[in-house]
C-alpha cells in the first residue's frame, strides 16, 4: 500500500505541480484513508448484545465512531443489527456461514424466555452468526424477511434463507441450526 500511495503522489508531482510540503500531506492523508478503507470496509455499527453491566468497556471502545468489535462478525456471540444496511453488512461478513436471525420485540414474553438458549447456542457453535433484530427499532429488516410474529428465527446462508422458524419452540431451533450449520 505505501508503495501504491507514494507511485500515486509521483503520478500527481509529473502532472501538476504540488510544492513537495503539499505532497507529504496529500500522501498521508491518502495513506491513512487506504488504511481506513482495508480495516473498515463497509460494517455499520454492529453492536455486541450486551449490557453496559455485562461488558461495559465494549460500549466505549471505537474507530471513527464505530464500535471496534464491529469490524469482525464471526460465530461465538450475538450481535444485534439496528439497521437493514447493519444486517446486510452481517451477512456479507458471514459468507459460508449460517446466520440465524432472531427477530423479537421487548414486548414479547415468548422472545424473553427463549433468549438465554439463543446466547447459549452461539456460544456452543462458532461457525454460525447469531444476530438479533428488534423489530420496533428496525422495521426495515423485519419487512424484509416478512416477519409477522414474534419470535421468528429466519435462516440465512450465502444470503438465501434456507429456513424460517415461528414462535419459541427451542427444540426445533436447535434442530434446525444442527440441520443447516
Amino acid at each position: 500500500r505505501k508503495s501504491l500511495t507514494f507511485s500515486f503522489v509521483r503520478l500527481l508531482l509529473s502532472s501538476i505541480s504540488i510544492t513537495m510540503k503539499n505532497a507529504l500531506l496529500l500522501a498521508t492523508l491518502l495513506f491513512a484513508c487506504l488504511n481506513n478503507l482495508v480495516e473498515a470496509t463497509p460494517t455499520p455499527q454492529i453492536t455486541k448484545a450486551c449490557t453496559a453491566k455485562t461488558c461495559p468497556a465494549a460500549t466505549k471502545a471505537s474507530f471513527g465512531g464505530v464500535p471496534k468489535r464491529a469490524f469482525a462478525v464471526r460465530g461465538g456471540e450475538v450481535v444485534v443489527a439496528n439497521s437493514l444496511a447493519e444486517m446486510e453488512a452481517i451477512l456479507i461478513r458471514s459468507a459460508g456461514k449460517l446466520v440465524v436471525i432472531d427477530h423479537w420485540a421487548t414486548w414479547c414474553g415468548p422472545c424473553k424466555m427463549i433468549a438465554p438458549l439463543f446466547q447459549e447456542l452461539s456460544e456452543q457453535d462458532e461457525n454460525v452468526v447469531f444476530v438479533k433484530v428488534d423489530v420496533d427499532e428496525n422495521p426495515e429488516t423485519a419487512a424484509k424477511y416478512s416477519v409477522s410474529a414474534m419470535p421468528t428465527f429466519v435462516f440465512v446462508k450465502d444470503g438465501e434463507v434456507v429456513e424460517r422458524l415461528m414462535g419459541a419452540n427451542p427444540t426445533r431451533l436447535q434442530e434446525l441450526i444442527e440441520e443447516h450449520a
